[in-house]
């Protein structure tokens, strides 16, 4: 294959660095720089003068950087790759898009003033070729982007010039895209149906009030172009309005299909981490919402974004779906907050921004029951970025000689504390958990100390049920216990917690009963234990809260009240919210057969923990990874690896795929992109079972395998040693000549 047309890189004009002006120009010659600098005409003059002190251009006011476009080459590749790639066959087809390759086109209603090189057909074309269904692919990178990259021609090109002229500026604007040259589109062959706005708003809804949570349509209005961007999300009673927005939609239509179940929770602890917490009081199973009128409860948002007494325009509005009704407020701007920044120059940047709140607070919620009280933290300064500092963590006593405290036990930190997870607060009363597979599907527990003991209570809603039918049970596999809502296990003052390990340091680890155990409900919801993962980010699941274990870091501590302290801690009102659904991706043999179409390489590698079983200490199961990188690096298995099955390694593999694109783009301008074409995929076996087999063998280790297309190589990892063991065609062979 020839190389691609280079040309010369226009950011640095082939020097392969730049002069850039520096930071410290900013805010001109001062020490604090304020985010408003431009705002006055003393501030105008001052700005774009160099920073006497700076540390980085010493008062120069340039400073020397490699240029990143060209990767400080000075030259550009003039190629573009578009792969369309099907998830459900492993078929692979793409386009090598090079000057004079695609035709241009006129920018619609523009006159015929600028041309810009459309993609849209190509993409359709490279979509029927490898059976993907209309308009259902993503760009890895950018998924709101199905058309492909926008590539506007210079204004000098013309279709009336000759072709070589045409071809350099073509060359000029294609290079320009050399920071995502290789464009990886994934579809299914399954068109999935179109989603219709009021029937996923009301989807939206009921689920909101099976979940014990807010809904809330949000219309904020921005600085900048003072226009309204919309925004649809889950929230906790109680929580302030958030300070950034994190909608990007022009209209409601548009913020509810572009929003799915997990992109509206998406954010809700950091959302509710003040929001105080209360007891769940769950009656009846709630009604089935009415169909929504969009037009009517947009019109209503758009109303309320204008002061109906002075006529001017509020920060925003809000409709607030709680109870079976909506209720409406304005957003008003309750104040401004300072950030103190350090910049690399030396100088203190100082950002306002607004705080908002809402005109108007709605009743609370019929499920919400009394307030559950809570300690200030003590390892945290809620008026400063002072933190427990490092040198007390296991034994709490301070270092005299601590670079970061200098004895005093407090540091700063730009991280959450530790202790409450920036709660500012330790709830070691009561805490609720909430399992849900977003179906409809969704189970309240309440454990809660009380002034005779401890009780817990637990809680089954089925949308899907007939009218009435609700359980309140005393563990997951003991029968209905009366009433939602009644108290339905009670002890005495002695928590039957009994210590079952010790750890290498001395410190007891004790188990509560099944009804602290969240593994326990998995079956529940027809999944393992493995699949519950926490609902907001899809995070692991802790391991003691799916074993009920707790370590007591003090000897007169009380595992219940430790183990209701972490559960709670960090947590939106004081609630732990879990999903428990396995991850909707395709199996892992044909995630092998797509990354092999792509001319790429994938190693997955396994440890079998079977060794640990019985000793709650210890990581139970199994530990996947999955790996994709470019061809000729040398592989190894992951150390260790991390996703309890391989859906979860499947799934965390195919969010970064995007690296693994990035990576197999060649540093050198001169050689060309690889343009992968799989019309017919690979046969794979299946790599778990064999890759099960095999763990067996060496409990405890990492093995892998690696696929390179044309050899499955098997690796071993005793302890600090890797080292190949089997190199076949197949997996299933090399297994084989193992004698497994």
């Amino acid at each position: 294959m020839a190389g691609p047309p280079v040309v010369q890189c226009r950011s640095c004009d082939g020097l392969s660095f730049t002069l850039d002006p520096c930071r410290c120009t900013y805010g001109g010659n001062r020490l604090l720089v304020d985010d408003s600098i431009n705002d006055s005409e003393a501030n105008r003059r001052t700005a774009g003068e160099a920073y006497q002190d700076c540390l980085e251009c010493h008062g120069v006011g340039t400073v020397g950087r490699p240029c990143h476009p060209c990767r400080q080459t000075g030259r550009r590749r003039a190629q573009l790759v578009l792969t369309m790639a099907n998830l459900d066959t492993g078929a692979v087809a793409s386009a090598n898009v090079v000057p004079g390759v695609v035709e241009p086109a006129p920018w619609p209603g523009d006159g015929g003033g600028n041309w810009y090189l459309p993609f849209a057909p190509v993409l359709r074309d490279l979509a029927a070729a490898v059976g993907v269904g209309v308009d259902s692919w993503a760009d890895v990178r950018q998924p709101g982007d199905p058309d492909g990259p926008l590539v506007l021609l210079p204004r000098a090109w013309r279709p009336e010039h000759s072709a070589a002229v045409r071809e350099v500026l073509e060359a000029e604007a294609i290079a320009g895209e050399s920071n995502e040259a290789w464009r990886l589109y994934l579809g299914r062959a399954a068109v999935p149906p179109p989603r219709e706005a009021a029937a996923e708003l009301g989807r939206l809804c009921r689920l909101a009030d099976l979940l014990c949570l807010d809904l809330v349509v949000e219309a904020r209005r921005l600085v900048a172009t003072d226009g309204l961007t919309w925004a649809i999300r889950f929230e906790v009673p109680g929580g302030p309005v958030p300070a950034e927005a994190r909608g990007y939609a022009d209209d409601l239509a548009a913020a509810i299909t572009t929003t799915t179940v997990l992109d509206a929770c998406y954010g809700l602890e950091e959302r509710g981490l003040t929001a105080p917490a209360h007891q769940l009081t769950i009656g009846a199973p709630p009604p089935a919402p009415p169909p929504p009128d969009l037009d009517q409860l947009e019109r209503r948002i758009l109303a309320d974004c204008l002061d109906l007494v002075t006529g001017e325009a509020t920060a925003g509005a809000q409709a607030i779906w709680r109870d079976g009704r909506w209720w409406h407020t304005s957003l008003r701007t309750a104040g401004t907050t300072e950030t103190l920044t350090e910049w690399s120059t030396g100088q203190i940047y100082s950002r306002r921004s607004s705080t908002l709140r809402r005109g108007w607070q709605p009743p609370a919620p019929s499920w919400q029951g009394s307030p559950i009280g809570y300690a200030d933290c003590p390892d945290c300064d809620p008026h400063s970025l002072l933190k427990r500092c490092d040198c007390r963590l296991g034994t709490d006593r301070v270092d005299a000689d601590c670079p970061k405290c200098a004895g005093s036990g407090r540091s700063p930190s730009l991280l959450h504390c530790y202790t409450c997870r920036g709660s500012r607060r330790l709830q070691c009363a009561a805490a609720t958990v909430t399992i849900t597979d977003l179906g409809g599907r969704v189970v309240h527990l309440t454990w809660q100390r009380d002034a005779s003991g401890w009780r817990t209570g637990e809680f089954a809603l089925h949308d899907d049920a007939p009218a009435g039918r609700q359980t309140g049970r005393a563990d997951p596999g003991a029968g209905p216990a009366g009433p939602a809502g009644e108290e339905t296990w009670r002890t005495g003052q002695q928590l039957p917690a009994p210590h079952v390990a010790t750890h290498p340091g001395g410190k007891p680890l004790h188990q509560l009963p099944d009804h602290f155990r969240l593994a326990g409900w998995a079956d529940h919801f027809g999944v393992r234990p493995e699949d519950l993962v926490e609902l907001d980010g899809g995070g692991t699941l802790d391991h003691n809260l799916r074993k009920g274990t707790v370590t007591l870091d003090w000897p007169d501590a009380d595992p219940l009240t430790e183990y209701l302290c972490g559960a709670a801690r960090g947590r939106p009102g004081g609630r732990l919210f879990v999903l428990a659904r396995r991850p909707d991706v395709p199996p892992l043999a044909d995630l092998v057969r797509l990354v092999l179409g792509l001319r790429l390489t994938v190693t997955i590698t396994l440890v079998d923990h079977v060794r640990n079983a019985g000793d709650l200490r210890l990581i139970q199961g199994e530990s996947w990874d999955v790996t994709i990188s470019v061809p000729g690096r040398l592989p190894a298995p992951a150390d260790p690896p991390t996703r309890s099955t391989p859906e979860a390694a499947t799934a965390y593999c195919l969010e970064y795929l995007e690296l693994a694109i990035a990576g197999n783009v060649p540093d050198n301008p001169d050689q060309p992109i690889p343009v992968p074409q799989t019309p017919t995929p690979i046969v794979v076996d299946d790599p778990v079972p064999l890759l099960r087999r095999l763990a067996r063998h060496h409990p405890g280790q990492s093995v892998a395998v690696h696929y390179d297309g044309v050899t499955c190589h098997v690796w071993l990892r005793e302890r600090d040693d890797v080292r190949q063991i089997a190199a076949a065609p197949t997996l299933s062979v090399a297994i084989g000549a193992l004698g497994l």
